[in-house]
């Protein structure tokens, strides 16, 4: 199950929204050579009635605090994640699904599947750079001490750099440095290239994002809870390429772009979209996609009446694995949903699939994890 669900993530990362609305003008904070982005909204995540009403929020915060160094930073910082954290921007020039040649291929322990990170010399500079903008309610002068405060327990101190508008932070990782600056008290710019933060943090740049990529946003709102956007570009379109010498029939050949949105309110309601450049093209993958789910069910199914299968009985469920849980819920509702919550369509030359979930939809999953309560059962006459 879980190869055929990192391949379902992988298309995820390949998603979209869709619906008959404007477009949204891509943020003034988005590079414009970004081909890859997803925005996150955990305050309304977190203060959504689906989530209230499942009592995640509760769970998330006991979760974050069963962590001391994450909960201690926050508590420094200042930081409640369900107050103060509006959205969280992600950015790159490059497509995360395709592999980055200058760096070694990471490994997972065959035990414990944990990814095994690759040496690599500290300050190398990065082949895929990326940007993130956090939006909220923030203290500069807390998130610095608390980041600094961090800095001296790594054995790691934090550099401060002059900008010109603010002071910069220079943060030394295991792949090298990360650049931390601040717009306000409304707005945190973080990168792994100091000139893209610089960039970033005037919100200005000497061109506009690529078409292609402005019409990967076509049908996105921005007031969704998630959503991403990927344009068939850079380091994608070549990689695809690749492919078609060895499968010359490859359903995404004539692939555009793709988005997903997903909104969390009463109910999880969202589309993923593929835009293509024909029907025969829209028709090949939802041929593909109805193949998969087929098969995606037949493992949800097998999940459900057996979950420890793939999560041992001491760790599914237990409070002190409760980051591990989070991440199978994570991993296991994208099959489920699509296998049981969902319904496809082909629109002009967009294959979509709509995704409507809500707390009875949800249920057989959730209580394998322990997340609702399971009805008692009365006295069997």
């Amino acid at each position: 199950m879980r190869q055929r669900t990192v391949y379902w993530l992988c298309a995820l990362i390949l998603g979209s929204a869709a619906g008959q609305v404007r477009a949204v003008e891509p943020d003034p904070c988005i590079p414009p050579d970004t081909i890859f982005a997803l925005k996150v909204r955990p305050r309304q995540i977190l203060t959504s009635p689906l989530v209230k009403d499942l009592g995640w929020d509760e769970l998330f915060k006991t979760t974050i605090a069963a962590v001391g160094p994450v909960q201690e930073f926050l508590d420094t910082a200042g930081l409640r994640i369900d107050r103060d954290l509006e959205s969280i921007l992600f950015c790159m020039p490059s497509s995360p699904i395709v592999a980055d040649p200058d760096v070694p291929p990471q490994a997972n322990d065959p035990e414990t599947e944990e990814i095994i990170r690759p040496d690599q010399p500290a300050g190398e500079k990065p082949a895929k750079p990326w940007l993130m903008v956090l939006r909220g309610k923030f203290s500069s002068k807390k998130i610095t001490k608390a980041l600094t405060d961090h800095g001296k327990r790594a054995g790691a101190p934090i550099r401060k750099l002059k900008g010109a508008r603010t002071a910069l932070l220079q943060i030394e990782s295991e792949l090298g440095p990360i650049f931390v600056g601040f717009d306000g008290n409304r707005k945190i710019i973080v990168s792994n290239q100091l000139e893209r933060l610089k960039a970033g943090i005037a919100g200005s740049y000497d061109k506009p994002v690529s078409s292609l990529f402005r019409a990967s946003m076509e049908y996105l709102t921005d007031h969704e809870s998630f959503w991403m956007a990927h344009s068939n570009e850079g380091d994608l379109k070549s990689h695809l390429e690749k492919e078609l010498k060895s499968f010359p029939h490859l359903i995404w050949k004539h692939l555009n772009s793709c988005q997903l949105g997903l909104t969390v309110s009463h109910e999880i309601q969202g589309k993923l979209t593929y835009s293509n450049q024909n029907s025969a093209s829209a028709n090949a993958i939802q041929a593909e996609l109805a193949f998969d789910i087929k098969i995606w069910k037949k493992e949800v199914e097998m999940f459900l009446s057996d979950p420890t299968s793939l999560i041992p009985k001491d760790i599914l469920g237990n409070k002190e694995y409760s980051w591990i849980n989070m991440m199978a819920l994570w991993e296991l509702t994208i099959p489920y949903s699509a296998a049981r919550l969902s319904k496809m369509e082909i629109q002009g030359n967009d294959t979509v699939l709509v995704i409507d979930a809500n707390r009875k939809s949800l249920e057989p999953l959730l209580q394998i994890f322990g997340l609702v309560k399971q009805e008692q059962k009365g006295p069997q006459k």
